[in-house]
Parts: C-alpha cells; sequence; structure tokens
C-alpha cells in the first residue's frame, strides 16, 4: 500500500490526508491534526451541515433524510471531523434527550415497525450514529449490538430464503419472527469494538458464509398485521458479487458493504471474499477496469442515509477520482488485515 498512500498524501483532499495519518500509518502530529482539522472545516459539504444545525446542535429536518441528523453524522465523521467538536457532540447529544421522539418523520411509524420485527428500525439506526463517532458505551448501544448479533445468529440456520419468506398481495415478506440482517446491522458491528472476542467473530463468519450462499437475495419487505414495510436492505442483496459484471451503481455498493466487512474483520476468513478483495488489489496495480476509466454514479456523490462516498470536492479531474477510489481501496486492505486472529477458524 506505500505507493498508494504515498500518491494520496500528494494528491488527496485534507479528509483523506487525514484519515490516512490517523486511522493507517499513525503519523499524525499535533500540529498537523489542527492544521488539518481547520481545513477539513473549510470543506463545503462540512459546512453546509454544520449551517443547517440550530443552537442547540439539532437538526430540525426529517431524521432519516439527506438533509437529517442521520446523515449528517455520517457526512462530519466520514470526512474526518474529531467526534469531540461541538457540531457533532452536540447533535449526539440531543439525539440521546430526545429519547423516543428523535426519529419524528417518515421514519417514526416505520423504524418502530422495523425494530419490533427484529429488521433494524429507528433503535439500530440511533444506535449506528453513536457507532460512526466512536461511541459505545451507553445501554441502548450495547442492547442494539446483542440484538444484532442474535440476527446474525439466526441467518446461520436459514436454509433458504423460501424457508422464511412467503406472498403476501403479490409482494415478498418476511414470515412472523423472521430475523434479517439490514446494512445497519453490518454498519453497527463495523463501527464498535465490545463485541469482539472468538465465539462472536467465528459466528460472523458463518453467518456471511451463509449470505453468500443464500446471495444474490430478493427485495424480502417486513409485515406487521396489514402493513409492509421496507428494511434498510442497500448493499444486502449480493454477498457473492460477479466483480467482472458490476456497473457504477454495483461497485459504490461492494465498496461500501466491503468496507463493512473489513472493519468487522472477517474478509480473511471467507474465501469467497478474499477472492474479491485479491481482484481488488489486482485491479489497483494493472490500473484496470474501475480505476482505469472513470465509473460515476450518483450513489458514489449524494451524501444521504445510505448512499456517498465521496471525499474529494467532485470528480472532474481523474486525481479526484482515484484519490477517493483508492482511499478506500486501502481502507478495505488496512482493515481486512488488522482484525486478523489466529483463533477465528480460518478455511482459505
Amino acid at each position: 500500500m506505500e505507493k498508494y498512500i504515498e500518491f494520496l498524501l500528494r494528491e488527496a483532499c485534507p479528509s483523506i490526508r487525514y484519515r490516512i495519518k490517523k486511522e493507517i500509518t499513525n503519523q499524525l502530529s499535533s500540529n498537523e491534526k489542527i492544521q488539518l482539522q481547520k481545513e477539513i472545516l473549510e470543506d463545503s459539504l462540512v459546512k453546509r451541515y454544520v449551517s443547517l444545525q440550530e443552537s442547540n446542535g439539532w437538526i430540525n429536518y426529517d431524521f432519516h433524510s439527506e438533509k437529517g441528523v442521520e446523515t449528517a453524522v455520517r457526512v462530519l465523521c466520514e470526512k474526518g471531523i474529531e467526534s469531540n467538536h461541538l457540531s457533532i457532540s452536540n447533535m449526539l447529544k440531543q439525539l440521546e434527550e430526545r429519547e423516543e421522539t428523535f426519529d419524528q418523520g417518515c421514519l417514526s411509524n416505520v423504524g418502530k415497525i422495523l425494530d419490533q420485527l427484529n429488521l433494524g428500525g429507528s433503535q439500530l439506526i440511533k444506535a449506528v450514529i453513536f457507532g460512526y463517532a466512536g461511541v459505545e458505551d451507553k445501554t441502548f448501544i450495547t442492547e442494539q449490538i446483542e440484538e444484532a448479533l442474535n440476527v446474525f445468529k439466526y441467518v446461520i440456520n436459514v436454509s433458504s430464503i423460501e424457508s422464511i419468506t412467503e406472498n403476501y398481495k403479490g409482494k415478498l415478506v418476511f414470515k412472523s419472527k423472521a430475523k434479517w440482517p439490514s446494512i445497519y446491522h453490518l454498519r453497527l458491528l463495523a463501527y464498535t469494538k465490545s463485541w469482539r472476542n472468538i465465539e462472536n467473530i467465528n459466528m460472523i463468519i458463518d453467518s456471511i458464509k451463509r449470505l453468500i450462499k443464500l446471495s444474490p437475495i430478493p427485495e424480502i419487505k417486513g409485515l406487521y398485521k396489514s402493513q409492509v414495510v421496507s428494511p434498510g436492505s442497500f448493499c444486502m442483496h449480493d454477498f457473492n458479487a460477479d466483480m467482472k459484471r458490476l456497473d457504477a451503481k454495483g461497485w459504490m455498493m461492494w465498496f461500501h458493504r466491503m468496507e463493512l466487512l473489513a472493519r468487522i474483520g472477517v474478509i480473511k476468513s471467507i474465501p469467497h471474499l478474499n477472492l474479491q478483495l485479491d481482484y481488488l488489489k489486482n485491479m489497483i496495480n494493472e490500473q484496470n477496469n474501475i480505476f482505469h476509466k472513470k465509473q460515476s454514479h450518483y450513489y458514489f456523490k449524494k451524501w444521504g442515509t445510505y448512499t456517498g462516498l465521496v471525499l474529494e470536492k467532485d470528480w472532474r479531474t481523474k486525481n479526484r477520482y482515484l484519490c477517493d477510489l483508492i482511499f478506500r481501496s486501502i481502507i478495505i486492505m488496512y482493515y481486512s488485515e488488522k482484525y486478523v486472529n489466529k483463533e477465528v477458524k480460518y478455511d482459505l
């Protein structure tokens, strides 16, 4: 990764340079930290979300939206803003103080239903937001981590999609008492650490292997009484992606999902994911496929509750495009190695 890190430290935006030095090389001096934080705070997207905040830190838009608190915390953390900065800490404080009213808007009813159905709703999303900021020492977060582990444990014994679904008015829905992981379950485990032990890691490995066998996974809704609701299934349909056939939209989802799996620490234990990682390494080294010809899609550029990976200000130049993709690749490679543990069962 060394030559790519050198490229990023020379060419990339302040957010990428800061995160490389903080997360990967661990070579961030106090002066560099102060200077880079100042530069990141001048980023137009950062300034946009900070400007939306009221005096108490809250953003009075639909919580689960492009302008809401969920997206705001995600963007600021991705950009590299320190979690103790008032722009983030005040939002988290408000999020906790508002208790049951934080999700007012489109999520207020559906979010509670998804929590009841074990499909990941408002309470899970709330825990994930704290996880983005590196906070997990709160009871409601611990409870959601335990729920996430139980959901992945359930998946291990699912023999087929047909065994846990049924047809309801022309739509495929989960049967009663079925559990299923959403993108938020994956995010929560990726951004927290307290759950990590050999038993849980091995269980997640088995669960992801089962998701690979069940892939491609169709769109499945939740059913509460007579109401059909949609869980956060973004990026969760194909854990066994055909790398040669991915389009720009597919690449964004692949990068996002693969980064979460790398942070969880399971890639090196799962042959199919390890092959995908090797494909990524070969693409970078040979500068082919997505690295050769710019493949742009709004999933990369448009920051929201699900989409958004671009840290550079735009992709009008090839270098900015490469900086974002190479950065995500290095993050995936770095974390896939960082959490390798010899006691975890490997069957490569």
